[in-house]
């Protein structure tokens, strides 16, 4: 999926599959355009924040950097996320109502909680159906402003802005659709966006040339943006260390993301040994038994520190996890305030 390995019969069979799944696509837009499949409007603005391509982007960050901006515009965001992983996806749950948070990750999902806990005064909703989920948020808290997580497929929804996320780091993968590849749809989705934001531009091989394709693909303004490490935060305690506490520290790297791999980049980057890992599918459920095996591994390594992420922080929460830390982290966005003046006038307060 990312053109790291080569199997000729898998590699046909993937294809194959692609092309079935890009021949649904491709209807799908057709009935939109037709007018079979109606869209639906809600009653305030709608930004998408979302991706083409499977895996983490920088979603959940980009989310709460934008929601954060309205508020502090005395605008009235509220979040609307589907919640993967949680006890039941097809229920629209009020995750936090503006002033406290009001569900665990397990009925909740880790996203929503995770944005809940840091903006404070902005409702956050989980929902499957986006359409239903931001009704709901409508009819409860009045916004002004509704943020999809994760919403560029849902075209179902109409929306005022569509922002797109490209991971600098592995933009596209090896090109192809899923299953072959880790594309969500074509390249060429990306002329539905009004603004792609590349994230991890402080780590890419070659921004320019990232800019160079996606021009090719849209004329949707191009933002650049970096997860800039803040602090840890103990798990259990919400005790704070500074991010100098990892230099030389003999660290185990827990995860439960779509690419543990720059989880683990980002520590070392900051000066910590990366003595063991513990990877674990995206979502993961952590239990008891789990955090048990990571503590006996740390112990038998020698290990100093367990840092985790914020996300998986969320979901450690509901279990013993005290002694763990997650690495917070800010999204900033290099052209700060043409980024925000493109926000408020896409918005029309500008």
């Amino acid at each position: 999926m990312y053109g790291r390995k080569q199997s000729p019969f898998w590699g046909a069979l993937l294809l194959l599959i692609s092309a079935l799944y890009g021949a649904a696509l491709y209807l799908r837009r057709v009935f939109f355009g037709l007018h079979i499949f109606k869209r639906k409007r809600v009653s305030c603005s709608v930004i998408s924040v979302g991706n083409i391509t499977l895996g983490g982007t920088g979603k959940t960050p980009t989310v709460i950097q934008i929601a954060g901006l309205l508020a502090r515009k005395r605008m009235r965001p509220a979040v609307v996320s589907r919640g993967y992983g949680r006890k039941d996806e097809a229920e629209i749950i009020i995750v936090s109502d503006g002033r406290s948070v009001l569900v665990d990750s397990r009925i909740g999902g880790d996203e929503p909680v995770l944005i809940a806990s840091k903006l404070p005064g902005v409702p956050v909703v989980a929902g499957r159906k986006r359409y239903q989920a931001a009704l709901e948020a409508l009819r409860r808290f009045n916004p002004d402003t509704v943020i999809l997580d994760d919403g560029f497929q849902h075209i179902q929804l109409e929306r005022t802005l569509d922002i797109v996320l490209v991971d600098s780091r592995d933009p596209f993968g090896n090109g192809k659709l899923f299953p072959a590849g880790i594309l969500r749809e074509p390249i060429a989705a990306l002329d539905r966006a009004h603004a792609v934001l590349i994230t991890n531009a402080d780590r890419a091989e070659d921004t320019e040339l990232l800019k160079e394709t996606i021009r090719q693909n849209t004329r949707a303004r191009i933002f650049t943006s970096c997860q800039t490490p803040i602090e840890l935060v103990g798990c259990r305690s919400g005790d704070i260390k500074p991010l100098s506490s990892l230099r030389g520290s003999k660290v185990l790297a827990l995860s439960g993301i779509a690419r543990p791999e720059s989880f683990t980049s980002l520590l070392r980057s900051l000066g910590a040994d990366i003595v063991a890992e513990c990877a674990y599918l995206d979502h993961f459920n952590y239990q008891k038994s789990d955090l048990a095996a990571v503590f006996q591994k740390a112990a038998d390594a020698k290990i100093g520190m367990i840092v985790t992420t914020e996300k998986d922080a969320v979901r450690l929460k509901n279990i013993n996890a005290d002694g763990i830390w997650a690495l917070r982290i800010e999204l900033t966005v290099g052209e700060r305030d043409e980024w925000e003046l493109f926000l408020l006038e896409g918005l029309g307060h500008a």
